[in-house]
């Protein structure tokens, strides 16, 4: 069993991630005032969806976006319906 940098051990079966993977992430943050709307869609459409509430149009606009690999693509998909 390895351990993570504290020395504390890793859980089992768990994958090892390097130290520094998350190192200088900034996360997204909106430019203007409909790119702060489709965050705030987007998040209730998610929370719907894993809830079992989604309506269709919100079913459909997550199916769209969900091959996306980062928030930008996510928020211009959302952002062109």
């Amino acid at each position: 069993m390895s351990s993570t940098p504290s020395g504390a051990p890793e859980a089992p079966g768990r994958a090892a991630e390097p130290e520094d993977a998350r190192r200088g992430y900034i996360a997204p943050m909106p430019t203007d005032a409909d790119e702060a709307r489709a965050d705030r869609e987007m998040a209730a459409a998610e929370r719907a969806v894993a809830q079992g509430g989604a309506g269709a149009e919100q079913t459909r606009r997550i199916g769209r976006i969900a091959q996306a690999r980062t928030h930008e693509e996510r928020r211009r998909l959302w952002l062109e319906g």
